[in-house]
């Protein structure tokens, strides 16, 4: 095991980018002061802000140690991400490795001819026990190359190096190095620079800028503090997501995709949600979200607040910034809840399970039968939570002035982060009363009374049925070792008529082998009435039923203004989807 370590110990990484052909990065970690016959050195399994395994150590290739004296030093594997080396009190230790860097995507590192992007856990050890160490990082460049962009500060007088005061700084800082263009603006004195990798030329730079500005100016006003002494927007890739950081975010975007307005406006609302989450998770955050343990998942049930309480926020901010109308914001608040409410999964998840589940890769929506996405039923809660907060206080307060609460109490006071009874507490403090119904919803698959908290604000919604496209069989399903299973069955359903039961397998569907998709492909291509054919199998049993399908009952959940609001139910209305200078 690893002895104390020494505080006056260095550690500084060269990072050699030559040649850009091989993909890989040449990472060399030099230990000065080390003290111990062995040390162990660690790969995050994870990266903060993507919440799944990434097993980054399996990139990792030629691992070697040596001495001061150039003597290679004995090492073996003890974990999946730990390197053992005995280091015999060598008073220098140096490590070499290559990572390939062949993923192009926010949670990954790539490496090409042109250009390479790191994720500091995938890239970087770090020695057990020594987290909360500084360190120094220097690349080494193509001789074309000309810019290293990051959240981190450079050494003064030492090209290309930068400085991180402990590893979660490191950890939590993405670095993008290339040719890309750089344009900067300032909010209160502060710098944040925009880097650009990817957008077309015939895109108005200084409109970008001004937006940009507008976006951070509100964010800002809202919680009334800066956190950082300079922010950096990593624009990049050609593919979708994005990743937060306390003084920077990594977003791949289609950069053709600003050419439109309607890509211009997504692309906005993608950034306000980034820059956003500098506040509403990096600092004001669940305790699980905070000091990290980066060798296995940090669970939480509060990703509907961390993530989908940045989605509400990323849009009222676009509102009161005046990047977006009030109107706009209705259509896609309601689009939202129609994502939610059509899909067969809200009735088996809860937005709390979807936060726990996200590890497994399924608490973001990805099979919509059976689970829901805490991105969709999250800013839906927040719309409860703030119109019920306002409305129980007269509109004196606002989920606006819970999250100041939190940010001051818990980020800067307290310095760390927050308890669920703790979070519920602050925003029934807030409304100065019970929030038991909403907070059910979050924690249940209970019916959400829609038009109860939208009259709060005036606002009337639609939530009668209307048939949908397809037609209806009313089963929720699972896929498993190549199988497809029955998880749940609608009561009253053509299903259950047909006696299928929760736990049957599903071999075939009219004839094909059944999987999700020849099953979803199937119902939107029939009509109510239309018969499918259903073979199924039961304690290994095999059985078949023609099952006569039914409507698919889909709502729109339209949300318009009431005709006659009454003084509070205006002011709210007012208050709540306000732009600048109203």
């Amino acid at each position: 095991m690893c002895l104390a370590q020494s505080p006056a110990a260095t550690l500084a990484f060269t990072v050699s980018l030559e040649p850009a052909s091989a993909r890989l990065f040449h990472v060399t970690l030099r230990c000065d002061g080390l003290q111990g016959e062995i040390q162990d050195f660690k790969m995050p399994v994870w990266t903060p802000g993507y919440y799944r395994v990434m097993d980054y150590a399996k990139y990792v290739t030629n691992f070697r140690a040596h001495d001061g004296a150039g003597n290679t030093l004995p090492w073996e594997p003890v974990a999946k991400n730990t390197w053992r080396v005995a280091t015999g009190r060598a008073p220098v230790v140096t490590v070499e490795y290559d990572v390939a860097g062949t993923t192009v995507f926010p949670a990954a590192n790539s490496f090409s001819e042109s250009r390479a992007h790191i994720t500091p856990p995938g890239l970087f050890l770090h020695v057990a026990g020594m987290l909360q160490h500084p360190a120094t990082i220097t690349f080494k460049l193509p001789a074309d190359w000309t810019r290293v962009s990051t959240g981190l500060d450079p050494v003064a007088g030492r090209q290309n190096t930068f400085s991180s005061p402990d590893f979660d700084t490191l950890y939590d800082s993405p670095m993008l190095i290339g040719n890309q263009e750089v344009m900067s603006f300032d909010v209160q004195r502060i710098t944040h620079r925009v880097v650009i990798e990817n957008v077309p030329a015939g895109v108005d730079r200084p409109k970008m800028s001004a937006d940009l500005r507008r976006l951070v100016e509100t964010s800002v006003r809202l919680i009334g503090d800066i956190p950082y002494k300079h922010y950096t927007f990593l624009m990049m890739g050609t593919g979708n997501g994005g990743i937060e950081h306390s003084n920077s975010a990594s977003i791949h975007f289609n950069g053709n995709s600003l050419l439109s307005t309607e890509g211009y406006q997504r692309w906005l609302s993608y950034v306000a949600h980034e820059y956003f989450h500098h506040y509403n998770v990096k600092r004001i955050r669940p305790l699980a979200l905070g000091p990290f343990d980066y060798d296995r998942e940090n669970m939480t049930t509060m990703l509907w607040v961390s993530e989908g309480l940045s989605v509400y926020y990323q849009d009222i901010v676009m509102v009161r910034a005046g990047l977006t109308t009030r109107d706009q914001y209705l259509e896609k608040i309601q689009g939202t809840i129609a994502r939610v409410e059509n899909a067969t999964g809200h009735r088996y998840q809860s937005a709390t399970e979807a936060s726990l589940a996200a590890w497994g890769g399924s608490g973001i929506g990805g099979d919509r039968n059976t689970s829901v996405s805490y991105y969709d039923k999250g800013p839906a809660l927040g719309v409860l939570l703030d119109l019920k907060i306002r409305h129980d206080s007269n509109n004196q307060r606002s989920l606006d002035d819970v999250m100041r609460v939190l940010y001051r109490r818990y980020y800067q006071e307290k310095k760390r982060g927050f308890t669920d009874a703790e979070f519920r507490l602050e925003c029934e403090t807030a409304a100065g009363g019970s929030l038991a119904e909403v907070f059910d919803y979050a924690s249940t698959t209970r019916d959400i009374d829609y038009p109860k908290y939208f009259a709060y604000a005036g606002l009337e919604i639609d939530v009668a049925a209307k048939d949908g496209k397809g037609a209806y069989l009313g089963i929720s399903t699972r896929s498993q070792s190549g199988k497809l299973f029955v998880e749940a069955v609608s009561a009253g359903s053509p299903a259950a008529t047909a006696g299928i039961a929760e736990q049957d397998e599903i071999i075939e569907l009219d004839g094909a082998k059944a999987t999700l998709k020849v099953l979803s492909d199937l119902l939107l291509a029939k009509k109510p009435g239309d018969r499918l054919k259903v073979k199924t199998s039961r304690n290994n049993v095999a059985r078949e039923v023609e099952v006569e399908l039914g409507t698919n009952p889909q709502r729109s959940f339209r949300i318009r203004p009431s005709a006659t609001p009454n003084p509070l139910q205006a002011a709210i209305l007012k208050d709540w989807l306000r732009g600048e200078g109203q």
